[in-house]
């Protein structure tokens, strides 16, 4: 029997479950599944009576822009998983090419950056298990982006805070110069005084976010009052939350911190 018949072979395990002896078989066989499941799920919640009772009192607009969201998120997944069981190195060079002409002249690039945003306001947004996967995502995404267009800033912006959210600073701060180098840009730099904070380099730092206070007062003033909490300078912690508040009003977490400094 050929070894190629038998990587189809089946076997059926006490729970009914599809085991194929290949892995690239049964790595598709299992990304069908996941689809379908998804589907599944969808339906059952559009076909769902408690949808139905509260149809009227719900923001459709609200309602659709999040089922958008779920299939362009699904459509995400789907190619991830085409990318994962094709192997790139085997399709011939002009191929290769010609798919990445064909998608820059769709503004792909742009496509997976805005894929790219919607999974770190997850990440921020949720406490999910993922997070690892949503980061590790979000940097195959940006590097999709990077191949097809090298001079967006903002790929390379979005790729340092998935890095930083995996700590792993040293990389992080390599993006954020890259993107400072293609365009000088406040985002970049309150980012790369965030990783000195968190690497404990304090009065980097505050350098840093006392460099960008007028360009963006709020943001270098809200980053000053966590490093100086971080350093434990609580009173100056405090002054700082203090002027980034008068500017616009901090959000719960930063307030909860605020008041343990004044304890």
């Amino acid at each position: 029997m050929s070894k190629d018949w038998e990587d189809i072979k089946v076997n059926r395990r006490s729970n009914d479950k599809v085991v194929f002896e290949s892995r690239f078989l049964q790595s598709i066989y299992d990304g069908i599944g996941y689809l379908k499941d998804e589907t599944t799920e969808v339906l059952k919640e559009i076909d769902s009576d408690e949808f139905k009772q509260n149809l009227d009192d719900m923001d459709v607009q609200r309602f659709g822009e999040t089922v958008i969201n779920h299939f362009s998120d699904f459509a995400d997944d789907l190619s991830k998983f085409k990318d994962e069981v094709i192997n790139p190195d085997g399709v011939p060079e002009f191929i290769k090419q010609s798919s990445r002409d064909a998608k820059i002249a769709l503004n792909r690039d742009e496509e997976y950056l805005r894929v790219a945003r919607r999974k770190l306001d997850k990440v921020d947004s949720d406490d999910v298990d993922g997070a690892y996967e949503l980061n590790s995502r979000v940097i195959q995404l940006c590097d999709k982006s990077i191949d097809l267009n090298n001079k967006n800033y903002e790929a390379y912006y979005l790729k340092g805070v998935a890095l930083t959210n995996l700590e792993m600073y040293d990389e992080a701060v390599e993006e954020f110069f890259c993107s400072l180098a293609l365009e000088d840009n406040v985002e970049s730099k309150l980012a790369i005084a965030n990783v000195n904070r968190l690497n404990k380099e304090f009065n980097d730092a505050i350098n840093v976010y006392d460099s960008v206070l007028d360009d963006d007062p709020f943001g270098a003033l809200k980053g000053k009052a966590y490093t100086y909490y971080d350093w434990q300078k609580y009173g100056q912690a405090s002054k700082a939350f203090r002027e980034a508040n008068d500017i616009e009003e901090l959000d719960e977490k930063s307030k909860k911190i605020w008041d343990e400094c004044s304890l």
